[in-house]
């Protein structure tokens, strides 16, 4: 009974790692034909962000990018489908 239980458990840990969804980044998006439309600058105190709009005929993905204002190196980026 024990090893059944493990059994279940075990693959209910493995099965959800395989829905996981991949990440997205404006450089994946671009290859696959996306076109940057539009691109905002939105400055904090500590931080800057871009703010990209990419288009491919009627798809549109939305895709932030965290620049830190000492390094100017970008930390996060996330990308989205509104």
């Amino acid at each position: 009974m024990k090893k059944m239980i493990s059994i279940i458990i075990f693959g209910l840990l493995l099965s959800s790692n395989a829905y996981a969804e991949e990440e997205i980044t404006i450089k994946s998006l671009l290859n696959e034909g996306y076109k940057i439309t539009k691109e905002e600058l939105v400055k904090f105190d500590r931080y800057a962000q871009n703010i990209f709009t990419l288009k491919k005929r009627k798809q549109v993905k939305i895709c932030t990018v965290r620049i830190i204002n000492v390094t100017g190196v970008s930390s996060l980026s996330k990308c989205m489908t509104p």
